[in-house]
Order: C-alpha cells, then structure tokens, then sequence
C-alpha cells in the first residue's frame, strides 16, 4: 500500500506543481491508487496542499499529506504524466511500482528549455504583442529587444532564491526602467506599448481566468487561493513598474487598444507566433506547438471578428475562448493529450492579463475610480474566457460519453 500511495501521490503533485488543474490532480491520483490494487480511494487538492487516502481490501485505510512549495507552468511534464497515469490504468495490477517510480524521476528530472531559447521566445512574444497593441515596428523591435533582455536577467537572479513576490517585482521595475530609458533615448515616443507587451509574459492573466474556472468547477477553495494568488503577482508587478515610473516616468503605461483589427490574416500570424513564444517556455513538445499556436491565431481571429459588432470586451472574449477550447478538446482527441496543453498557450493572445496589471498598477498610483473600472472589466473578461473553455470541455465530455470509443485493434508480434 505504501508504494501504491507513492507513486500515486508523486503523480498528482507533479501535475499540480505543473500548473495542472486542481479536478485533473485529485482524477490522476485515485485513478493511478485505484488501477495499482487500491479498493478505494479519495483525493483532496488545494494549490498548496494534496492530500491522499486508500483502502485496501481489508478495509484499512492510510492518509498521506504533502506540501506543495513551489509551481509553475510546465505543459509538457502534464502531458508526460497523462500519458503515464492512461499506462497505469490500462495495465492494472500489471504495473511495476519500482518501475514507474523511476518513470516519474525521470520526468521531475527532465531537462528545461535552454535559457537562450526561452529568452528569444519572450522576445518573439513581445514583439507580436506590440503589433497585436496596435504599436509601430520600431516599438515592436524595442519590445523584442527588452523582453529577451528582461528574460535574461530574470534568469541570472535565479541562483539567488529570491521569494516570488521579489522577483516579480523585479521583472517589473525591469521592464518600466528599460521602457523609460527607450524613451529618453529617443527610441519610441511612450514606452506604453513597450511596456504592457513585455509584461504579458509576466502578468498573471492566465492564473485569473484558471482560477475562475476552478470556481466553477466547484473547487472554491483552490479557485480562492489562486484568485488571491494572481492578485499579489499583479501587485507585485504594479509595485516593480511604479518604482520605475518614479526614476523614469516617461515610462508610463497608456490604455490598450488592439491592432490589425481589419487585417485578419495578419493578426492570426502574430497571434500564432505570439501562442508559439508561450508554448516554448511551456515546455511543450515541439510537435504540439504548432497544433496550440494554431489554434490561438484561430481563437484571436474570432475574438477580433465578434469585437467588430460588440463594444465589450465580454462578448469577444467568450467567442475567442470557446473557438479556442472546442479546437484544444478536439486536438486532445486526436492526439491523446490533454486539453490543458492546447488551451494554455492559445488562450494567452486575450487572456485580460493587462488589464489586471493595470488595475494593481492604477491602485498603487491612487486612481481607485480608474482601478474599479479596469478592474470590473478585467474580470468580466476573465469570467467570459472561463466560462468559454468550460462550455467548450462540457460538451467534449457529453461527447464522449454518447460516442463509444472505439478499440484499436492490436499488432501481432511477429
């Protein structure tokens, strides 16, 4: 029962560590604990904690509790996992504990990008970004120049094991001091557009909306905390950009407003690029970076097709995340992957993580009415994005249980 309760456990925590969502972890443990002689078992998941408990045949239970320190975003090692716990199930009590112990090592231990890599797919990002922002080509090649520079410093910080909220914060005064040095330079006439498409590498949009969608799921508790925990990375942000803005303010951040909106064969190429940038970082295999950048060119095309006939950003927002979603679960079909790999990277082009930075950013600056307003339209956009991916996962699930799967048949072994 020990070993069971290992590796169950080790698997959830490495989808939860990998920015997995809360209902796939406690899934991925009892269905792991069950397959592998479990009688019984049950799974409770917060961001911070996972908790597992299993019966055996003779009715004895055990708990196993353990604290999770750190998370990040880690698509890859999800889909490794996945693929991993469909194995154990399939295999039963065939399974090897020694054996998939070793498996998930190798896995925890697996290389990351290069930070060279990571630092040009930031750049990249950037600079789809700006245009996205309806910014000039040379405030796109500042923000491409910035956001690999930024990546860099960011990367040699890391030794120094610095909290979270510090290094957040020092992304931030980064990025709104390199912004207003271009400026003063001559470089671009605001360092606005600059500035917003470099942080949207760091801006918490996307643990917003995964928070939204954990609340409706049901899983208040985790919803709350990372609801609360997207807020300090914003106010972190806020806290580093303000500093800059106090040494160098023609660093300052103007209002959004999105570009390309009549050239869509355009702003689907950045937006694939810009999906592409963030698929990079995500670790995701280099074969399902182009299926989920795809599909976040097709998601930002139908945001900015719907945002032609409605003046809210509600509308738009829940067309480009249901288009985004309806294509992830489809590709997650045909490919035996999660949906989670697909839907993070494309969703990123209108995740409403500027505005979120905005809000804390506002708030910092004592512009409470401009912090409501941004800050009521940040998470009606957000809810809007949520509710889109959780529609989008509803229906795959109606799907899949109307449509019997069907059986592959079996190669001989010759």
């Amino acid at each position: 029962m020990d070993g069971i309760i290992d590796i169950a456990l080790e698997s959830g925590i490495l989808i939860l560590q990998s920015g997995g969502e809360t209902y796939r972890t406690e899934e991925t443990m009892m269905a792991v604990a069950d397959s592998l002689g479990a009688a019984d078992s049950s799974a409770f998941v917060t961001p911070t904690v996972a908790i597992l408990t299993c019966k055996d045949a003779e009715g004895r239970s055990r708990t196993t509790m353990k604290r999770i320190m750190g998370r990040t975003i880690n698509l890859g090692a999800i889909a490794r996992v996945n693929d991993l716990s469909r194995r154990i199930v399939r295999r039963g009590k065939g399974n090897s504990v020694g054996e998939l112990s070793y498996v998930l090592g190798r896995v925890r231990r697996a290389p990351e990008r290069p930070i060279l890599g990571v630092a040009l797919a930031t750049a990249i990002a950037s600079f789809c970004f700006s245009f996205m922002f309806d910014g000039s080509p040379l405030e796109a090649v500042t923000a491409f120049a910035i956001g690999g520079l930024m990546r860099l410093i960011l990367f040699f910080l890391a030794p120094l094991t610095l909290p979270s909220f510090i290094m957040t914060t020092l992304g931030g005064a980064v990025i709104s001091l390199l912004s207003g040095l271009a400026v003063l330079s001559g470089l671009v006439d605001s360092g606005g557009n600059v500035s917003i498409s470099v942080l949207m590498s760091l801006v918490p949009g996307l643990a917003i909306v995964n928070a939204i969608r954990d609340i409706i799921a049901g899983d208040l508790v985790a919803g709350s905390a990372r609801l609360l925990e997207a807020f300090v990375i914003a106010a972190a942000l806020s806290l580093g950009a303000a500093f800059g803005l106090l040494v160098l303010p023609a660093g300052a951040v103007d209002e959004l407003s999105l570009g390309f909106g009549e050239i869509l064969p355009a702003a689907f190429v950045l937006a694939t690029f810009a999906a592409a940038g963030f698929a990079y970082f995500f670790q995701i295999s280099k074969y399902d970076i182009a299926w989920s950048s795809l599909a976040g060119g097709l998601g930002w095309v139908v945001f900015l097709l719907v945002q032609r006939n409605f003046d809210s950003s509600v509308a738009p927002s829940f067309a480009g995340a249901l288009c985004v979603g309806l294509a992830s679960e489809f590709l997650a079909v045909a490919f035996r992957k999660p949906a989670t790999v697909y839907i993070v990277p494309a969703v990123i082009p209108f995740v409403p993580g500027g505005g979120m930075y905005q809000t804390m950013l506002y708030s910092v600056l004592g512009n409470m009415d401009a912090a409501a307003v941004t800050g009521f339209r940040t998470l009606s956009a957000a809810a809007a994005i949520a509710v889109g991916i959780a529609i989008a996962s509803s229906l795959a699930r109606l799907l899949a249980r109307l449509i019997p799967p069907t059986r592959r048949p079996r190669r001989r072994v010759s």
